[in-house]
């Protein structure tokens, strides 16, 4: 192990605004040297019809796109040998191939998920986690379910900001015009979020709401024609395009109050957005949660609700007291200032969990000399098509 600055073989997504690629950013910042798998680049999420139905049918990507992704892992490991493999998710990744990561240094992974939703499994998740020396899990609860499951050690630890993108971007008055509104939210669609949004349309007439995000096309689906009038008010609010960066700061610094909302099948007590909003000086108000209480404190820092008429209550008093509202915004950006909310933070625990980890492994001398897999196995790893022994895991 060196003094100070570590080899990271980071696997997950890069593509900018990204939580995994903060992540990854953080360890730059902090001096360390990484090589980076990008796993979305390696198993894309599927845009054919064909891609979409196989992926709902069978629950995984093609065995060509599993092979290729974990067949690059293994080569990018021996080439770069790590002292630590960072994982995002570890979506798809064979317990061979953790196992080849381990004899480097610590495997640790990052899991923002409910990952004991069974619809953010994927079929290697189970044997994985139990080849991962540490699970950062944003879901407190995940925790002990990851610990029945069979997992070494799980760390709770909050979801993060990153002020590279996520700052009181300042608009052009050609965005802002294009921004501005009274209410906004900022996230993906979801049938069950819908419905609650638009409730608040219906009940928000005459003032500017702005929904952006993924996947709002979704809504003229036929799935959802029976929704058409639940939806009717809803439609004129959705702005069909998803925000990064400072698209994202821009957005939140022109509208007057900034919804958090958190997904219930995932079990969510806060979410990116609940650091996100206050880094970006937005006014929050946001779902009641003990987690959200503990990091920003009601009614000073942020403003919480625990029903729709408590929210639409809210809503017409604090549109109406801008002062009391800016105050807020002002004291949400400062808590983040002042606290560990940052993904620096967060890397910098990971970093020292790493050094509690490595005089514990048995695999310290890989470096000078790594005991390989059986051939047998590294063959199912390094092929170009996927063999019978790895087939019969895909299938």
């Amino acid at each position: 192990m060196r003094s100070s600055q570590f080899r990271i073989l980071y696997v997950g997504p890069d593509y900018p605004g990204s939580n995994g690629t903060c992540w990854r950013d953080a360890f730059l910042e902090l001096g360390h040297e990484v090589r980076t798998v990008d796993s979305q680049k390696l198993i894309p999420p599927p845009k054919t019809l064909w891609g979409m139905t196989r992926q709902t049918l069978f629950g995984r990507p093609s065995s060509h796109g599993v092979a290729l992704l974990n067949d690059t892992i293994v080569r990018e490991a021996r080439a770069f040998r790590p002292d630590m493999a960072f994982y995002v998710q570890a979506r798809y990744v064979l317990p061979e191939v953790l196992h080849e990561t381990s004899l480097y240094g610590p495997n640790l992974a990052y899991f923002n998920d409910d990952m004991f939703n069974p619809r953010n499994q994927s079929f290697t998740f189970f044997e994985g986690i139990k080849r991962i020396n540490c699970i950062l899990t944003t879901k407190s609860y995940n925790v002990s379910e990851f610990h029945s499951a069979g997992a070494p050690l799980a760390m709770y630890v909050s979801n993060a900001y990153d002020p590279k993108i996520h700052y009181p971007a300042k608009p052009s008055p050609e965005e802002k015009a294009y921004y501005e509104g009274d209410i906004a939210f900022l996230g993906t669609f979801r049938p069950v979020r819908a419905d609650f949004l638009a409730k608040i349309a219906a009940l928000t007439t005459g003032l500017r709401f702005n929904i952006w995000g993924g996947g709002w096309h979704k809504m003229d689906r036929f799935t959802y024609w029976h929704k058409k009038v639940a939806w009717r008010d809803l439609r004129s609010c959705v702005r069909m395009r998803e925000l990064w960066c400072s698209a994202m700061g821009k957005a939140i610094q022109s509208n007057k109050i900034i919804l958090g909302l958190l997904n219930h099948a995932n079990r969510d007590l806060h979410t990116s957005r609940s650091f996100e909003i206050p880094a970006c000086g937005g006014f929050m108000l946001a779902e009641r949660t003990a987690e959200h209480q503990q990091y920003f404190e009601e009614d000073k820092e942020a403003v919480y609700f625990g029903s729709i008429e408590e929210l639409c209550e809210k809503l017409q008093y604090y549109l109406a007291h801008e002062t009391e509202r800016l105050r807020i915004a002002k004291a949400g950006y400062e808590r983040c200032l002042r606290s560990p909310y940052r993904y620096i933070d967060k890397a910098r625990l990971a970093i020292q969990q790493y050094k509690l980890l490595w005089p514990t492994m048995s695999s310290h001398s890989a470096r000078r000399g790594v005991s390989p897999l059986p051939q047998e196995a590294l063959d199912t790893l390094d092929s170009d098509v996927v063999n019978a022994t790895t087939r019969r895991r895909l299938e």
